[in-house]
Parts: C-alpha cells; sequence; structure tokens
C-alpha cells in the first residue's frame, strides 16, 4: 500500500508547479520564448495533478 502522504505531496508539488507557472503567464510578454516555455510547464503541472487525481480515486475504488 502507498502511503497516502505521498500523493498528497506529488499533488502539492503538482500544483506548485501549475500555480506559478499560471501566474507567469499574466506577466511575461506573448511571443516570447520564456512564454511558450512557461504554457508548457503549465501543462505539465495541470497533468501531473490530473494523473494524481485519477490514481487517488482508482486507489479508493479498490
Amino acid at each position: 500500500m502507498i502511503d497516502p502522504y505521498l500523493g498528497k505531496a506529488a499533488f502539492h508539488l503538482g500544483f506548485y508547479i501549475a500555480f506559478t507557472a499560471g501566474v507567469l503567464l499574466f506577466f511575461l510578454e506573448k511571443q516570447t520564448p520564456e512564454y511558450v516555455i512557461t504554457q508548457i510547464t503549465f501543462g505539465i503541472g495541470v497533468a501531473f495533478i490530473a494523473v494524481i487525481a485519477i490514481l487517488v480515486r482508482w486507489r479508493k475504488k479498490n
């Protein structure tokens, strides 16, 4: 069995990445490399949160 604190820590890490990138998107100039990389980082953070949420829900059912 996986420690429940591991899932919570992973969720916090994903939230930190997505939140930081999301805030930066408001302050960076569009059409710059920094903006594109921040968009990719935001997508990775959101995808990571989604995977963690799916795994937690799947684990609760079993």
